[in-house]
């Protein structure tokens, strides 16, 4: 899995979309249900570029590629998220799944990194092994 997620912030989800120039995977909105259940604390907007695990660093690659496309070219949509709806949270987030005993690698490409900075997007990865 992998996903750009816009969190925390106090505005209708649908402004984001709007803001932003392209449309959700999905979106929550404060005291809603949440997938385990619970009623959501904070409204958020997800873009899902790849929804199955990720068992690889070129799986991760090319869903980061589909994600960044995305974003190129709308730096400044991003400058006036942050200005104008400034959401606590703005990140590529997602899993890597890789079977004990095996090597996997994920990178970022200097212009990768460029183009994240300049919307200021961060980056994060969790790594489970598999048995």
């Amino acid at each position: 899995m992998l996903a750009l997620c816009i969190t925390g912030f106090d505005v209708d989800p649908t402004l984001v979309t709007k803001t932003i120039g392209f449309e959700p995977t999905s979106i929550g909105r404060i005291g809603e249900p949440s997938p385990s259940g619970r009623p959501r604390t904070f409204n958020g907007w997800w873009h899902d570029a790849e929804g199955h695990r990720l068992a690889g660093g070129g799986q991760h690659n090319d869903a980061l590629a589909r994600i960044l496309g995305n974003l190129k070219g709308r730096e400044d949509r991003f400058a006036e998220l942050r200005k104008s709806i400034r959401p606590k949270q703005v990140t590529i987030y997602g899993g890597l799944y890789v079977p004990s005993g095996e090597q996997c690698g994920v990178w970022l490409e200097p212009d990768q990194m460029q183009l994240l900075a300049a919307c200021g997007v961060g980056w994060g990865l969790d790594l489970f092994r598999t048995d």
